[in-house]
């Protein structure tokens, strides 16, 4: 099958390029043709909440083949469809989406592709339904978007249900976000504890992981620091989309804060290992979820996960055995939840059969084979 995606990719940082990569190397890797057509421009600077959107040590793609989108220029949108339909008699397309600022592109794309070839087939994946901090006017751009393509592929069922309010006539299949086993092996604790500087005699670490947004609850956790055993540290790693600022607040008026430590940055692949291996548990206090990558790469790095029960993070939590689910927002609840699981002295080998067993569901090829 000749199959086109046209998204974001190597050097563009973050989970979205990291997954697109995965998918069209799995793709490739089964014995579909895949050509991949990247952003010369991914958002415009004054939308871009972070600091850089590339990977350290590159530089945004050109415009050209290789990189024919622009996120604000539709004469662009028309070009990558041209460049798309150039490659040859071109089965699927797909665009993946995960901002409602993109959809405009996204849908330019899908239009000009059906209208110069009506037979081509192109698929949404999407991330989520909308922007998970987004307005009512998200939701006006996402279906727009979703009533130029012929069908959608979801990676969970609460976003087939929040996709199925937008454009209830449109085919939508559910499949999974699947589990990376690219990443660098995991780092001792021991050395992992000096890599990043954390007290010797730190006794229990707790992992908060990922870019920080509103949504993800972070200020829960800072909250529920307080109510957490004192043997307990926090290790924050990601960068913060928005003002750092409440947050620093809320750390230095707790009376946790010697226990809180911040890696308020993007968390190259490289230093994975020492922040995983650093840790014994993975928390996501999320407020609204879809699905998250940082389950999968708790999974790859064997650490058990205390989540709220919201989105798909349920799917991977077996409460008592992978982790524990709690309400969101509920800063005494998550505490409970955390300080239950470090005295409760798990053993490995119940997450371990677990955890198997989700990879081998969840495995990349699996994906594929589903997908096309």
């Amino acid at each position: 099958m000749k199959i086109a995606i046209a998204s974001t990719f190597h050097p563009y940082r973050g989970g979205i390029a990291q997954f697109n990569d995965q998918m069209a190397k799995t793709l490739k890797s089964i014995g579909h043709d895949v050509s991949c057509y990247n952003w010369s421009r991914q958002y415009p600077s004054v939308l871009f909440p972070g600091k850089t959107q590339i990977k350290t040590g590159t530089t945004r793609p050109q415009s050209g083949p290789e990189a024919p989108m622009d996120s604000i220029s539709p004469h662009s949108w028309r070009k990558t469809a041209t460049a798309i339909l150039a490659h040859g008699d071109i089965d699927l397309v797909i665009l993946p989406f995960w901002h409602s600022a993109l959809a405009p592109a996204l849908r330019g794309v899908a239009k000009a592709i059906k209208k110069q070839s009506p037979m081509t087939k192109v698929v949404a994946l999407m991330h989520n339904a909308t922007s998970h901090d987004g307005k009512a006017s998200d939701k006006w751009l996402t279906k727009r978007f979703l009533n130029r393509v012929d069908s959608c592929i979801t990676l969970s069922q609460s976003v087939s249900d929040d996709v199925k309010k937008l454009a209830p006539n449109l085919n939508i299949k559910t499949l999974f976000h699947p589990l990376y086993n690219h990443y660098p092996k995991i780092k001792s604790r021991v050395d992992s504890h000096t890599h990043l500087g954390l007290p010797t005699s730190t006794k229990h670490t707790i992992l908060f992981f990922g870019i920080i947004r509103p949504y993800k609850g972070l200020t829960t956790l800072i909250k529920a620091a307080e109510k957490l055993n004192p043997d307990i540290h926090i290790v924050i790693a990601g960068e913060c989309y928005g003002s750092w600022k409440p947050y620093k607040n809320l750390i230095q008026s707790s009376s946790a804060a010697s226990r809180i430590h911040v890696f308020n940055e993007y968390i190259p692949d490289s230093e994975l290992p020492y922040i995983f291996g650093a840790s014994d548990l993975v928390v996501l206090p999320y407020l609204n979820a879809s699905q998250s990558g940082v389950t999968a790469t708790a999974v790859h790095y064997n650490l058990p996960i205390v989540a709220s029960d919201v989105g798909d993070l349920s799917a991977t939590i077996m409460p008592g055995v992978t982790g524990e689910l709690v309400k969101p927002g509920a800063s005494k609840e998550l505490a409970m939840a955390i300080n239950g699981w470090i005295n409760a002295k798990h053993t490995p080998e119940d997450l371990l059969s677990a955890y198997a067993a989700i990879r081998k569901t969840n495995s990349w090829e699996s994906f594929a084979l589903k997908l096309v």
